[in-house]
């Protein structure tokens, strides 16, 4: 059986390697993961790199093991670049670059490039050193790594997805500063988080996939929404438009609603909900 062998405990580095693994390298989907302590000279792992069916990641100074002398590197690089090299990673552009910035993320974090980062406390970096204090045990934290990483792996490709729609979006003028509105299958709060960093208010949003439609505004931003809210309902009186208590989100559509009767509204449309 195909067995990955790492630390107790492992670090987000250790994890990022087996879930590398056992997402992109065929024949490891279900491979069994052991866990050994570390001493002086890396582990007893003695001829861990001629067996085909036995990795060793992060200990035994193998060629997946940084402590070997590889500076620059984790072991979260050094088998991203196995698999890159030997082309066991079949990815489309946008797929390719996401993981190529979580590869980048992870090797700053293992590097503690990111320990003085504003909250810092708040990042998985973080947390995952005081799992074994609450009662993970290695297979726990790992599992808990893998799901972090299933998460933020997906929210990077929304991010690379949106830099390619974003080039036919259509700034507007409001009375409370620029509007960007744009068709796209991203999720609504990463449209926001990028309109907030070019400089913009407010991002109107048709997603032509589940046909949800908002307009979101920056949250500590002057703007209300209520006008924009009321000529919504009085154009489609049927659909569930909800207008958040914040009074800078006006939504049409959500993961948490029965979402019965949608709008039927076009991106321009929406953007008329806005103008002056």
């Amino acid at each position: 059986m195909k067995t990955i062998v790492t630390h107790n405990n492992p670090h987000l580095d250790e994890i990022m390697c087996i879930w590398m693994v056992q997402r992109f390298l065929a024949g490891w989907e279900s491979c069994r993961v052991k866990y050994v302590a570390t001493n002086p000279k890396g582990g007893s792992v003695a001829g861990s790199d001629e067996n085909p069916d036995l990795m060793y990641i992060g200990i035994g100074r193998g060629k997946f093991d940084e402590h070997k002398g590889n500076i620059d590197d984790s072991a979260t690089t050094l088998v991203y670049k196995f698999l890159t090299r030997e082309k066991k990673i079949k990815l489309g552009k946008i797929e390719a670059a996401a993981l190529a910035e979580l590869v980048n993320y992870i090797n700053d974090e293992d590097h503690g490039r990111h320990i003085t980062a504003p909250l810092a406390e708040f990042t998985m970096g973080s947390v995952n050193a005081f799992l074994p204090r609450v009662g993970y045990d290695s297979p726990g934290i790992l599992n808990f790594g893998s799901v972090y990483f299933d998460g933020v792996y997906e929210c990077l490709i929304e991010k690379h997805k949106l830099a390619a729609d974003w080039k036919r979006a259509k700034v507007i003028k409001t009375k409370w500063g620029k509007a960007v509105a744009l068709q796209t299958t991203v999720n609504a709060k990463s449209v926001l988080r990028r309109a907030t960093g070019e400089g913009i208010e407010i991002a109107v949003i048709v997603n032509p996939e589940n046909k949800f439609r908002s307009i979101r505004a920056i949250p500590k931003s002057p703007i209300d929404l209520s006008t924009a809210f009321a000529r919504a309902r009085e154009a489609e009186p049927r659909a569930e438009w909800y207008l958040h208590h914040s009074k800078k989100m006006l939504i049409c559509g959500s993961d948490v609603a029965e979402n019965k009767s949608l709008s039927k509204f076009s991106l321009e449309k929406m953007m008329a909900l806005i103008a002056v």
